[in-house]
């Protein structure tokens, strides 16, 4: 939304209550929709998936892995869904082709022998991450004020819209004030609460999501369930993991999103009938996001379309509310918010983000020495920021080091980002560089990246340190059984007992 209004000309400051992809943005399978998945049941979304599939393999090519997606069925399928999906693939402009069983193992030779039917389409895996960050540094370039950290407290309303936002710094306290032409309220589950602070309504269905990475590649490309969505029919490959997913769970009202240990164990005995291998892989995190829908339907039922909403009839004329939507189509949901928005101010630029790329190719330098190995790596990671990273690798002493060796994370990575004023927790630096998002969940690598934050803020290295771990102790909780079990016991006897560190208890 930044990123268009920018590009628009708009003057755009956009707050961020936690840090970027903290919440819904990160909290998801990286999958990168044809559209295939909700073209029975869903044909707009499916629509809107196809088309901005192809849009988002224009603009962000740095963080897709274009590794294509296979649907399969099982006996205990209903077999009549395969003409079902044929037709509604057509009818939507989702590209497909059926396949033979020969063709689908070629393509995914861990298929279990079950499998009695099988289409190929054009799924993708997407770092979510990687996108946020890009879209941030491509609105800052284009002109945008985006901040993170900052928490939205009150609205001051006059008597057609939103006067002032007074918000406040979450980490220093500091209050800060606005006063905007328009207001976008873009806060996902939370946006009805953010809605009330303007004195108006907007109901919101929310809706909790949970997902399992399983250390190692156990497919090459995307593997979905040939059934109406329900839990466990995706199968994403993701940097050195593979992501499971998903389920969903009505909540009634937005907070805290945990997975828990039964969740973990139905997407694992699930995903395991489509891959038999997953069911022999380490489980090496837990994770969960809230969606928010449609509140026309509860889980599977409601679209997973989005919705723009204007306010001017409940006497509120600044304010515009974003519902719903998919990864895929985020770009889509920020245009036509930023077209009402603009239309508010008076203004008739159109949005160019579907023409515009988040960074341009260019060309990948050559690199000397050991950092020849991971440059290529790199400039795929970093998207608008690639060129600094490689020279903080490359300048520093100890830039090249392998700080995190599960994701591969130079040292001068880290201290790259480390020195970033988005950085201000340790959780920041791994959703930038992905340390300790690996096999031993920071286990190895936590250290070193507490060395190179701490000295550049004011915190207390030691709370620091146990928040993060704490963070990485949620997601590992519900995975953990037989010998994973005892030896996370054992690291966290290390932990506590011999560094004195405090990690909060997990529940699920």
């Amino acid at each position: 939304m930044a990123r268009d209004l920018a590009l628009r000309g708009v003057d755009v400051i956009l707050l961020e209550r936690g840090d970027f992809c903290n919440g819904a943005s990160g909290g998801n399978h990286g999958m990168l929709h044809s559209g295939a998945r909700y073209a029975v049941k869903d044909p707009h979304s499916a629509a809107n998936c196809a088309t901005e599939s192809r849009v988002l393999r224009r603009i962000a090519p740095y963080c897709i892995e274009d590794c294509g997606g296979i649907f399969v069925s099982l006996p205990e399928d209903d077999p009549s869904y395969a003409e079902r999906f044929e037709r509604a693939c057509k009818a939507t402009g989702v590209v497909f082709s059926a396949l033979t069983d020969q063709e689908a193992k070629a393509i995914e030779p861990d298929l279990s022998p079950d499998v009695r039917s099988a289409f190929q389409v054009n799924d993708a895996s997407l770092d979510p991450f990687a996108l946020v960050l890009g879209n941030i540094e491509s609105a800052r370039e284009a002109g945008a004020k985006v901040l993170n950290y900052q928490i939205v407290q009150s609205f001051k309303v006059g008597r057609s819209g939103v006067d002032e936002v007074l918000y406040r710094d979450a980490m220093t306290g500091e209050v800060e004030k606005v006063k905007p032409e328009v207001v976008v309220n873009a806060a996902g589950a939370w946006a009805g609460e953010l809605a009330a602070m303007a004195r108006v309504k907007l109901e919101v269905q929310v809706d909790k999501g949970s997902m399992v990475v399983i250390d190692g590649h156990h497919t090459r490309g995307l593997v979905n369930r040939l059934r109406p969505p329900a839990n466990g029919d995706i199968v994403v490959p993701s940097h050195s993991a593979t992501i499971i997913g998903t389920t969903s769970m009505a909540m009634s009202r937005p907070g805290p999103a945990v997975a828990t240990k039964e969740e973990a164990r139905e997407l694992s005995l699930q995903t395991a009938r489509m891959c038999p291998s997953i069911a022999n892989g380490r489980a090496v995190r837990a994770y969960a996001g809230i969606r928010a829908l449609s509140p026309s339907a509860a889980g599977r039922e409601a679209s997973r379309g989005f919705q723009v909403v204007e306010h001017s009839r409940q006497g509120v004329d600044n304010l515009v509310s974003i519902l719903g939507g998919k990864l895929t189509t985020y770009r889509l949901m920020a245009e036509k918010a930023a077209d009402l928005a603009c239309r508010a101010l008076g203004s008739t630029r159109l949005g160019r983000t579907a023409q515009t790329p988040i960074c341009e190719e260019g060309t990948e330098p050559h690199m000397e020495g050991s950092l020849q190995m991971y440059s290529r790596r790199i400039w795929r990671k970093y998207g608008p920021g690639r060129e600094k990273v490689l020279a903080a690798c490359s300048q520093r002493s100890r830039g090249a080091e392998v700080a995190c060796s599960c994701e591969q994370v130079l040292l001068g990575e880290m201290e790259h980002f480390a020195a970033h004023p988005d950085v201000r927790a340790l959780s920041d630096l791994t959703r930038r560089t992905r340390a300790g998002m690996g096999y031993c969940q920071s286990g190895m690598c936590a250290m070193e990246a507490l060395s190179t934050l701490a000295a550049r803020t004011e915190q207390d290295p030691k709370r620091m340190l146990e928040d993060f771990l704490s963070e990485r102790w949620k997601g590992v909780y519900p995975v953990l059984e037989g010998d994973q079990l005892r030896q996370e016991v054992m690291k966290r006897y290390l932990l506590t007992g011999t560094y004195q560190l405090s990690i909060r208890e997990a529940r699920s």
